[in-house]
């Protein structure tokens, strides 16, 4: 079996995020994911870290809150970019994503 070798990374993962975020459309976490390289849970860890920086440089993340898919209950004032175990009010399991987008000043 051939030895896998990753691609050469030539920026961090809070670049690469960067500059997916870069687009200034709304993104899910698995799309940031594809567009940066990196894993769901690595996307998650770095967007707080990210946030505070772009709040440093007088931007900000706008985080689209995620949707039931069975009773349109929608999760407001969720900081949070994971998506949701269940929903509180119908208790069912699908739930579409939240979004993140980058604003600047």
């Amino acid at each position: 079996m051939p030895e896998r070798i990753p691609p050469e990374r030539t920026k961090t993962d809070r670049a690469a995020l960067r500059e997916a975020l870069a687009c200034g459309e709304p993104l899910t976490v698995r799309e940031l994911s594809q567009l940066a390289g990196l894993s769901e849970a690595a996307v998650e860890k770095h967007l707080e870290h990210l946030g505070k920086s772009v709040e440093a440089e007088g931007g900000r993340l706008v985080i689209g809150p995620p949707e039931c898919l069975a009773c349109g209950f929608v999760f407001e004032g969720r900081r949070r970019v994971s998506r949701p175990g269940k929903c509180p009010e119908c208790r069912a399991t699908r739930i579409a994503p939240g979004t993140v987008q980058l604003v600047t000043g």
